[in-house]
């Protein structure tokens, strides 16, 4: 009698080797997010700041918000409480600051009443709550049709991606972009523009993801979509100015001015934009030439975005997100300051292109997946760099992940350029 041999993994279809990948992913960010942040998820620079400015906002005013004295004094005053830095280490240290609208701070006024430890998974879990919840709510919205996409898997694949896994480990605020950027869209497709601007006008929480879709929106001549952003963002500033006077206002354009040229906390090294690769290119080679790759880069970025939008795709239409996730992939790139958290804005088009096809699928799951294996497989390598050589070589490992992400919004940006070429083509029958 003969016996049927089994063997691991027999029905080694893509779909099978996707969900496997998908689950030790899972499994993998469970576990860097369980350990290590159990331990220092409190005291990450990210939030540590949000929290410290709050406390600030809440004994001083919203005008001192932004004086690095100030915020240096409250988070290495909870540092010491905590028993991660002593009173003679203070030189060592900077503060980290918080270069947002003092609108967006109010939130924190509340957290930090609460002590850091507890403040920081509190956050934590209503940045998870609000996650999963909007984007379950968004892809319930944008089912017109029955398609093949597994909307499960579509949510975990966005769940394990690398910014939403830096952006929850690190206390960061780009939760709320997601559902800021998803609701300008949903209202686009929904064909309300008002309220669309409305939403965009979030984006001010980030004001550098705006460089490229207001000149966008003007050319385009969306004038109706243009006006809810300047109600929103009018009422924001108006808050925020409201809130942190003259004086407030002048310390946030001076500690722009400072984030932008580089300080301490801004970390240019492990960006995602041009400006990262030149000024890595400017340490690994030792030269200047560096700045001419960024600049060029950052031209023809650009340019790609003028070829993007030439054809003015009609508004709320498929092939208009597209666009917009071109738009914002670009800006990605060619903005100063960002941070690979800051990629989940353009999460609510990655679903949208992935329930339509408008994107190759392969892509789509290469974006979330690429970077969470690069970062395995460096833990990995650098493990057994120390057993063997006893040599650290984790100081490369910033750059490396920023990489990967600068590389994956650019393959994001060649696919929404080829997506709307082929629209294009095809509406007018024009041969290839």
């Amino acid at each position: 009698m003969k016996h049927k041999r089994i063997t691991l993994f027999s029905n080694n279809t893509p779909k099978n080797w996707k969900n496997l990948i998908l689950c030790a992913l899972v499994v993998f960010n469970f576990s860097l997010f369980s350990g290590d942040s159990l331990k220092y998820g409190a005291i990450r620079g990210d939030y540590l700041a949000f929290w410290g400015a709050g406390k600030i906002a809440d004994e001083q005013g919203y005008s001192q918000i932004y004086d690095l004295n100030n915020l240096k004094s409250v988070q290495f005053r909870e540092l010491e409480k905590l028993g991660v830095i002593s009173k003679t280490g203070d030189s060592s240290v900077t503060a980290n600051p918080v270069p947002y609208f003092s609108f967006f701070v109010i939130p924190f006024q509340l957290f930090s009443r609460v002590n850091l430890v507890q403040s920081y998974w509190m956050w934590t879990f209503l940045n998870l709550i609000v996650l999963v919840g909007y984007l379950l709510f968004l892809q319930k919205k944008l089912v017109r049709y029955e398609t093949d996409v597994n909307h499960l898997n579509l949510l975990i694949l966005m769940l394990i991606s690398y910014p939403v896994l830096i952006n929850i480990y690190n206390g960061q605020v780009d939760v709320f972009l997601v559902v800021f950027s998803g609701e300008f869209m949903r209202n686009a497709l929904s064909k309300k523009p008002f309220p669309s601007g409305l939403w965009l006008g979030g984006l001010l929480l980030k004001p550098q993801l705006l460089i490229l879709i207001i000149p966008v929106i003007l050319i385009m001549r969306y004038w109706k979509v243009l006006l809810g952003f300047i109600l929103s963002s009018g009422i924001i500033m108006i808050t925020s100015f409201l809130l942190s006077g003259i004086s407030g206002m002048k310390a946030l354009f001076n500690l722009l001015i400072k984030y932008s040229g580089g300080i301490t906390s801004s970390a240019p090294e492990s960006m995602i934009n041009w400006r990262m690769v030149g000024l890595n290119l400017n340490n690994l080679l030792n030269t200047s030439l560096g700045w001419v790759i960024t600049g060029l880069g950052m031209v023809l970025t650009v340019l790609a975005v003028y070829f993007l939008i030439r054809h003015k795709p009609p508004y709320g239409s498929s092939q208009w997100i597209t666009t917009i996730l071109g738009v914002f992939s670009a800006t990605l790139a060619v903005t100063w300051h960002s941070h690979y958290h800051m990629a989940m804005v353009i999460i609510p088009f990655l679903i949208y292109a992935s329930m339509y096809k408008q994107l190759p699928e392969k892509i789509i799951f290469l974006w979330g997946i690429v970077t969470p294996i690069i970062r395995f497989a460096m833990l990995i390598i650098a493990l057994l760099v120390i057993v063997f050589t006893k040599i650290n070589i984790t100081d490369n490992e910033g750059w490396i992940i920023a990489f990967s992400g600068f590389i994956l919004n650019l393959v994001i940006l060649i696919s929404s350029m080829q997506y709307t070429k082929y629209h294009r083509l095809k509406q007018y029958k024009i041969p290839e």
